[in-house]
């Protein structure tokens, strides 16, 4: 279909965008000065295919059996916007007009006409992902599935895991729009197979017994071994507990020896390891990740920075599935060691030159006692668990004693069917669950099993696994107060409407402004809200895209998977950041502070930054760092491992920042000619070069390139650099050329100055902000019946200096948000 079709390719990051020739696209004059005025179809659009296609492709002739004169001018219709892309593909790429035809239109006149078909393409294709329905059902995304499944019983469940739910589709990097969201037959399966899983944890027919496991230098010999807390207890007084022994010798695999073990119970498990580590000068710290290699999964991973004179203690918990389980211990930097202490007094190094050392032993530290390279020193490890939640507390409130009549069934059913539903049950709906149940009696089951079959039946109905807006024969477009909850809780929190929302509902008190606004008030305070933060950001900034292409380990030798993630962190912990101190939309472009944890902080060069969290960190000018286009993952993701990618950079700020999507590059673009191993070195930009000075490239370009070049000192991985490293070639790496000049003339020299310039046009950044959010509240894309709609919010925003939090209240508060 014409909609995947422009989808897919806007989504997909191929090296065409790199020589990208005629298309720009429309409104991108909003920040840079507007050269033309927009082409109208009958005054524009008609003539130029007059002029141009008729001739070939109209009523008296149709060439390849293509015709234009009669396509029809709805971009909503699916068969003709296939033609309208079809000539936007022709023209765009210059195959259209032929050369041979007289009179040909030159690519600007061709370009301006290209990027009105594309934006009418572009409103086409939103306007049917956002067509209401009488009864509209938006399905769930597995992380907000996850998230009210631990609100409903207080289970956590993994939808990552390899037994989890199917990775979620989406539009534009939007997870959450519901025309996107399919359901299949491998969907269904996976829920079925979910909520049993969910609801054995929930109900377990044999109460889980709580165990400790801990691994000492005999416990490894012979296997880890499980105790009682008697046994265990007698085992750490005799101090055997707390030594552990993983066999790691010089030369052999950095992977320690994995500790194998059966979890009878699934649940959550609470890891605690004491250590300490030997960081280089000017080095990377030692850095433990311990993994699951049975749900291949990385269950924790942190620096070490406390020094071998004083050890720290490291304590997480995580959820188990039932089953065998192996955990390997790991120190994932460059040249690692894993050592342990056992058997020794003190916290003396295990090795050390001032000890001496036996030949195979390696040396760990010079002649000054500073460390070599890092060295993870482990002196215990142990885990115990599962520890009961809160949350499932609660749940036993919706199952009946053992011994329970079915009074006891009919009440935890209908209890649990409101709260897994978001609303009051229908007339009848109730019976058909408590018939389930007398059906499994009647089989033989005993009364526990037989509602769980019922509740399984719950989880896996349309009305848990969708929100669902509107009623067969109800002709409204406003949302109930059920209804509203559900958008207000799923916008702000990603999971079901708590008690006192629900509480509203059933006081049909939620519509109010005054009671909204205090409402939206209290859900930022909560804990909660820091699922917006990721949600929003990671969705809005495309931040998944980090790491899709791994930069080259050769080129980039101190990326690693934890600088990667802490990439991520940086960019959703800055949000957050905005959020709680309700900060104005200006920080995104340009702020003189970021967050950083010690790992971003040395890959920025940045000084003083000792403790392995993340923090507030004020920035100075020289550090070249500020607002969200200098985040390191924001830079990575538009690169391709081996090189930034200028007009990629370009591209997402235009799409991210400013929401304007360039149309899709044509199938004729050739990629950049590689520089010959005997050629002169030559920057990325220089290369651009030659496509700019062909007429058919230059109207494109002077649109995109000036948006990436900007940030041309910063490599493929967010790195500073005053000079452009090219590895094939002969001479001097060129230096960085990181200036520019936007189609309305204003100039910069730097990516400081560029930001400037976007701050000018902070209203721009303001509306294309809001839309994005309201794409994200409402699960839907904008259309132009939203532009009133959206231009009030924008307003509100202004006139509230465009902070954050203001704005969010804007969106919940709008007419639009209770619309449906």
């Amino acid at each position: 279909m014409p909609m995947i079709m422009i989808s897919t390719l806007r989504t997909i990051v191929s090296p065409r965008w790199a020589t990208l020739l005629v298309l720009s696209w429309a409104g991108i004059g909003i920040w840079v000065g507007s050269v033309h005025a927009e082409p109208q179809f009958d005054r524009d659009v008609l003539p130029f295919l007059e002029q141009n296609c008729f001739r070939c492709h109209g009523k008296e002739k149709q060439k390849g059996n293509f015709r234009l004169d009669n396509l029809s001018r709805d971009f909503t219709n699916g068969s003709s916007v296939a033609h309208w892309l079809e000539v936007v593909d022709r023209v765009g790429s210059g195959e259209m007009p032929p050369e041979s035809q007289p009179n040909r239109p030159g690519a600007e006149e061709s370009g301006r006409i290209v990027e009105w078909l594309v934006e009418r393409i572009n409103e086409g294709d939103a306007e049917r992902l956002a067509r209401t329905e009488p009864v509209s059902l938006r399905r769930l995304t597995r992380q907000e599935y996850v998230n009210t499944i631990y609100d409903l019983l207080g289970v956590i469940f993994d939808a990552t895991d390899p037994a989890g739910l199917n990775e979620d589709d989406s539009w534009n990097g939007f997870e959450r729009i519901g025309s996107v969201l399919s359901l299949s037959a491998s969907h269904v399966e996976k829920y079925l197979t979910a909520a049993e899983m969910i609801l054995d944890e929930a109900y377990p027919e044999v109460p889980p017994k709580p165990f400790l496991i801990a691994n000492s230098a005999v416990d490894l010999v012979g296997g880890p071994k499980t105790y009682g807390k008697e046994r265990y207890e007698e085992l750490h007084r005799s101090g055997l507990v707390n030594r552990i022994r993983i066999d790691l010798w010089p030369g052999q695999s950095v992977r320690a020896q994995p500790v194998k073990t059966w979890v009878e119970f699934a649940g959550v498990y609470r890891f605690r390891a004491k250590l300490s580590g030997l960081r280089p000068a000017g080095g990377p710290a030692p850095h433990l990740s311990i993994r699951a290699d049975s749900i291949d999964r990385i269950l924790f991973e942190r620096d070490v920075l406390a020094s071998e004179a004083d050890p720290t203690t490291m304590e997480f918990e995580v959820h188990l599935p039932a089953g065998h389980h192996e955990f390997t211990l790991t120190n994932d930097v460059p040249g690692p060691l894993i050592l342990t202490r056992f058997g020794r007094s003190g916290s003396k190094p295990f090795f050390s030159l001032k000890e001496g050392r036996i030949p195979w032993q390696i040396q760990l530290k010079d002649e000054k006692d500073v460390p070599l390279f890092p060295v993870l020193i482990l002196d215990s490890f142990e885990w115990e668990g599962p520890i009961p939640l809160e949350g499932k507390q609660e749940s036993s409130a919706f199952m009946p004693d053992e011994d329970g009549g079915m009074d006891q069934v009919h009440a935890g059913l209908e209890e649990f069917a409101e709260r897994a539903f978001r609303r009051p049950l229908e007339t009848g709906e109730l019976e058909r669950y408590v018939q389930i149940v007398q059906a499994e009696i009647a089989a033989g089951s005993k009364l526990i099993p037989a509602v769980k079959t019922a509740m399984l039946g719950i989880l896996c109905s349309k009305s848990f696994l969708y929100l669902v807006e509107g009623a067969p024969g109800l002709s409204t477009s406003t949302l109930s107060d059920w209804e509203l909850a559900s958008r207000l809780s799923y916008f702000l929190w990603s999971t079901m409407p708590d008690d006192e929302l629900l509480g509203l509902d059933r006081k049909g008190t939620l519509q109010s402004p005054k009671v909204l606004r205090s409402q939206v008030e209290r859900m930022l305070r909560d804990s909660r809200i820091e699922r917006l933060v990721d949600a929003f950001a990671t969705q809005w900034l495309q931040l998944k895209r980090v790491g899709m292409f791994t930069p080259d380990a050769e080129l980039y030798p101190t990326y690693d998977r934890y600088l990667e993630k802490s990439m991520v962190r940086e960019t959703t912990e800055f949000f957050g950041e905005v959020l709680d101190k309700n900060l104005t939309l200006r920080e995104f472009l340009v702020s003189d502070w970021t967050m950083l944890n010690p790992r971003l902080a040395l890959h920025y060069g940045i000084p003083g930054i000792t403790e392995d969290r993340f923090r507030r960190v004020s920035l100075k000018p020289d550090y070249h760092r500020g607002g969200l286009l200098t985040h390191a993952s924001v830079l990575s993701l538009t690169s391709d491992g081996t090189r930034h990618r200028p007009v990629h950079r370009g591209v997402w700020i235009a799409e991210s920042i400013f929401g304007k999507s360039p149309p899709p590059p044509p199938a004729s673009v050739e990629p950049i000619e590689p520089i010959p191993f005997d050629g002169e070195k030559a920057s990325i930009r220089m290369q651009l070069k030659a496509h700019r000075s062909d007429p058919s490239c230059a109207s494109c370009h002077r649109k995109i390139d000036p948006l990436g070049f900007a940030f041309d000192n910063y490599d493929a991985i967010g790195q500073w650099r005053a000079e452009e490293v090219v590895p094939v070639g002969v001479g001097s790496n060129p230096k960085v050329d990181a200036s520019g000049v936007l189609p309305d003339g204003r100039r910069f020299a730097n990516a400081g100055e560029f930001k400037d310039l976007l701050l000018e046009d902070i209203d721009t950044f303001n509306e294309a902000f809001v839309k994005a959010l309201a794409t994200f509240a409402l699960r839907r894309t904008m259309t132009f019946q939203d532009r009133n709609s959206l231009e009030k919010i924008t307003s509100l925003s202004r006139s509230s200096d465009y902070r954050l939090r203001d704005v969010i209240e804007a969106i919940v508060l709008s007419d639009l948000f209770k619309q449906r």
